[in-house]
């Protein structure tokens, strides 16, 4: 049995929303500490076992189990959905594992629902930001002047970090959610792309 059968890659792919990215990043690392603290688990229920207290030792070995069953999960129902763009079906999952994981321990819980709460900004909307305007005071009338021009609106500029990645996106008929061009169908909604 190979360790990979049970966790993730630690890198989704390249196109994802920095919000994903980091909120994939944060679930890995609670990943990480459920496989850890499901070993520590394991071990103290043979343990406590061995030397009599059995109420403990069935506690960590249902802990244990809870954490082998957890990343099993995360792996299918999680990490898959994230790396191939259902984004709605990874928060949900995301929600009932990070439940489970406070099972396994808190830490690990709790490291999965700041990403979970992180994963949430992809479902935000997303607002241009506007130049203030100003508002001209009624005066009597004159002789026909031409309206002010003002400058269009610049665009804000990119952070250096994603400058250098350029993915096409579309954005959704239905819930207005930009997502990549490649992908058929919207990652919230799942509404066929035009």
């Amino acid at each position: 049995m190979d360790l990979n059968d049970f966790l993730a890659s630690e890198n989704g792919p390249p196109w994802l929303p920095a919000s994903v990215a980091e909120a994939r990043k944060l679930v890995y690392i609670g990943q990480l500490f459920a496989l850890i603290f499901t070993l520590i688990a394991l071990l103290a229920g043979v343990i406590s076992i061995i030397v009599g207290n059995l109420s403990g030792g069935i506690y960590s070995l249902i802990a244990a189990g809870l954490g082998i069953v957890l990343l099993l999960m995360l792996k299918d129902q999680v990490f898959a959905n994230l790396d191939q763009g259902r984004f709605k079906q990874a928060s949900d999952s995301l929600l009932i594992w990070t439940i489970v994981g406070f099972f396994v321990y808190v830490i690990p819980g709790l490291i999965m629902l700041f990403g979970f709460l992180k994963l949430q900004d992809i479902f935000q909307p997303q607002y241009q930001q506007y130049q203030a305007q100003q508002y001209q005071v009624a005066q009597e009338p004159q002789a026909q002047q031409a309206p002010p021009v003002q400058p269009a609106p610049q665009p804000a500029p990119a952070p250096a970090e994603h400058q250098d990645k350029k993915v096409e996106m579309a954005k959704c008929r239905k819930c207005g959610v930009n997502f990549p061009a490649f992908m058929h169908n919207c990652p919230n909604c799942n509404e066929p792309r035009h």
